[in-house]
């Protein structure tokens, strides 16, 4: 049964706070939305932008928080936020344009493209695109992630890594795959990456503000990356995005991504792009790398759609996402504050007893670790609340760890507004 903490109530909703400037139309489901975010963003909790389509029309954007918090600039509607991982379909629109101008086949072998991969004769162009070709997620060490790299850089460091399985034989998720795959696509179309992008995708959707990560070019209206923690924002650690090229480079506005969706949905990118992106009557994508989350979902009649971006890492992404889509979809709002526990330090003090790996049922896992007295998975603290039991900014978690007969520590429960999951050691 998942633990009650003795909590500290951090955000309650409030009546809602109009802008004429932002909110179109005045109807009741944009100041419901406005009442579910302005109270978490007037807290810190939230940085970015919300905008919300209503059968067809926009009746919502707004921006809250900091583009710049150490410089006091406030995020715009303008703002350009990281949109991680839904960089990944806007590579696979352009693989899609190229197989139909039969530039190449999904059936091609990645060795036609680099003849010295490792394995190139057995991963093909589908693989790399359906995260089954056997290729890390990740390539290079943490520390590496902060050096500008181009495509044929991270071709290098994938061909050095080692694969996680025979190609074509699972699925691992794989951004230095798409990665890959950005550099087959270059080759086969004598194109760069950025090139095709705008060709292929921007132009197409008519996405004016969006840009493809390259350092050390200034991006005019980009937003720092940030991270919550007990303090309030902390700077994300720095990274040059470059090493997701393909994968989750692409920088991009609420509007421009709006502006993305409705073109999926109207057919701008061809019948069999549409095919593939709208699943069970809906379109949806998201992406979460270091400070940056993004998401957005629309409904293959229109009869609603939003897009949430934030350049502050936090549980209260999702609070607001799920919020959003009820209120869209015409539901009371079924969590209405957003809360966080009082940290009691001393409770756990054995903190070793944690650390481990606990394999979860979906196949993925915990790594839980010991690192300068705190307990971490990956770069996310756990704060100790009471015995066994720890909370995270990231996702404004529940972390529980359960124990055996003997009082060895053997089980994970991590649950979050959206998911919830247990892992065994």
């Amino acid at each position: 049964m998942r633990h009650k903490p003795r909590i500290t109530t951090l955000i309650v909703l409030a009546a809602a706070f109009l802008s004429g400037e932002y909110l179109y139309g005045q109807s009741s489901k944009a100041e419901q939305i406005d009442a579910l975010v302005a109270p978490v963003a007037a807290t810190r909790q939230f940085s970015g932008i919300v905008l919300a389509v209503d059968n067809g029309k926009v009746i919502y954007e707004k921006a809250f928080g900091m583009a710049n918090a150490e410089l006091n600039v406030p995020a715009a509607r303008s703002s350009r936020f990281g949109i991680a991982s839904i960089t990944k379909p806007m590579t696979s629109l352009v693989l899609i344009r190229l197989v139909d101008e039969k530039k190449l086949t999904l059936e091609d072998k990645l060795s036609k493209f680099i003849q010295d991969f490792p394995n190139g004769d057995k991963i093909t162009v589908a693989m790399l695109s359906q995260h089954r070709s056997g290729i890390p997620h990740r390539v290079m060490p943490p520390e590496q992630e902060t050096l500008a790299v181009n495509t044929a850089d991270m071709v290098l460091k994938a061909k050095a890594a080692t694969l996680a399985f025979e190609p074509g034989t699972q699925r691992l998720y794989s951004s230095a795959g798409y990665s890959v795959l950005a550099r087959v696509m270059e080759i086969a179309s004598g194109q760069t990456y950025s090139e095709l992008l705008k060709k292929y995708v921007f132009d197409v959707a008519g996405m004016t503000d969006s840009v493809d990560w390259n350092w050390p070019t200034i991006i005019d209206r980009r937003v720092n990356d940030y991270l919550k923690d007990e303090r309030g924002y902390v700077n994300a650690p720095y990274k040059d995005y470059s090493f997701l090229v393909g994968a989750g480079s692409v920088l991009s506005t609420a509007s421009d991504l709006n502006k993305f969706a409705v073109a999926i949905l109207d057919g701008k990118f061809g019948a069999s792009a549409r095919a593939n992106f709208v699943r069970d009557g809906s379109l949806s994508a998201s992406g979460s790398t270091n400070g940056r989350r993004a998401y957005l979902e629309y409904k293959e009649d229109k009869s609603y759609g939003f897009v949430i971006l934030s350049n502050l890492s936090s549980g209260s992404f999702d609070f607001i996402q799920k919020g959003v889509t009820e209120i869209l979809q015409g539901k009371e709002v079924a969590t209405k504050t957003l809360s966080i526990p009082k940290f009691d330090p001393a409770v756990n003090k054995d903190l070793a007893d944690f650390a481990g790996t606990y394999r979860r049922s979906d196949g993925g896992a915990f790594v839980i670790e010991l690192r300068n007295g705190h307990l971490f998975s990956s770069d996310i603290k756990l704060y100790s609340v009471k015995r066994d039991c720890f909370f995270d900014f990231r996702f404004y978690g529940d972390i529980c760890f359960s124990r055996d007969a003997s009082g060895k520590v053997g089980g994970i429960r991590w649950s979050g507004l959206t998911f919830d999951l247990t892992g065994t050691r």
